[in-house]
């Protein structure tokens, strides 16, 4: 079986780390691939550069308060690229107004939720991905 490919979009370096704690703490094995800001997540998601041959994601996690490029440009970059807009993709912010904005915007397939606070949070916020992910429903938890 393949493995499961996360890209996550987040500058946060803490962030990331809470993420790939939470995914083992909750028995998931995926591989978690990170994007530090908008125009990298683009690049990688359309292999330029040095992410030429990089794997497909088969969920992206997108935070909307990025460096260079912010997350709601990136959105509506993917939502305009049809070899990405089937990509099931889970936008996070602490902001319920960011958050009300992109479910406002909906055209593909995505869920927005707040971003955690804590630890335990963040296993809730995996398990929902995953969740998430398997059903693709669109739909939004803010």
């Amino acid at each position: 079986m393949k493995n499961v490919e996360v890209l996550m979009v987040d500058d946060n370096h803490g962030d990331v780390v809470l993420m790939k704690e939470a995914m083992q703490a909750a028995g998931l094995t995926h591989n978690l691939n990170v994007a530090c800001d908008g125009i990298e997540a683009l690049e990688y998601l359309r292999l330029k550069g040095k992410y030429t041959g990089v794997p497909r994601p088969d969920i992206i996690v997108l935070d909307l308060k990025l460096p260079r490029k912010a997350g709601m440009e990136v959105l509506e970059d993917i939502q305009l690229d049809p070899t990405l807009r089937d990509i099931p993709l889970v936008i996070l912010s602490s902001s319920q107004w960011e958050l009300g904005i992109a479910q406002s915007r909906k055209d593909s397939c995505y869920n927005c939720i707040v971003k955690p606070s804590t630890f335990d949070g963040y296993i809730e916020l995996v398990r929902n991905i995953e969740a998430f992910r398997k059903t693709g429903q669109k739909g939004g938890n803010s």
